[in-house]
């Protein structure tokens, strides 16, 4: 498996760069500092897959713990993931499928990815977006 791109970006707007119920959590209690990054990731066969991860600072580690719990329920949206922001994979929809996350401290971590060419599927992109979050 070979990276092969990777874009970043730095923001404290929270609220701007998230949505659902997520984005509602950030109108009532803004983040610290957001981070978020995507990468393309090849195998030698050609199949490609898209991940997005986000870090996502709080003023302390009780906000930290109610977003994770936000973020890691079904249905109440996200951090906008940057690939639907810039670059080519703006329409790749991300299905929380292989979806993984994890608190330190006051920040929450998560990823999610998603095939973009031929056939990645199920425990292949859990273990990329598990090992992604760490």
């Amino acid at each position: 498996m070979r990276l092969r791109g990777k874009v970043t970006d730095d923001s404290a707007d929270c609220m701007a760069n998230s949505y659902g119920q997520v984005q509602d959590f950030f109108r009532r209690t803004p983040c610290a500092a957001l981070h978020r990054a995507y990468f393309e990731l090849r195998d030698q066969k050609g199949d490609a897959a898209i991940v997005a991860v986000s870090w996502v600072e709080m003023p302390d580690e009780t906000s930290a713990r109610t977003l994770k719990q936000l973020m890691d329920t079904s249905g109440t949206g996200n951090v906008t993931e940057l690939s639907r922001d810039r670059g080519k994979y703006r329409t790749v929809r991300y299905t929380g499928d292989a979806y993984a996350s994890r608190r330190d401290g006051p920040v929450v971590i998560n990823a999610q990815a998603e095939p973009v060419a031929r056939g990645w599927a199920g425990l292949a992109l859990t273990s990329i977006a598990t090992n992604a979050a760490q």
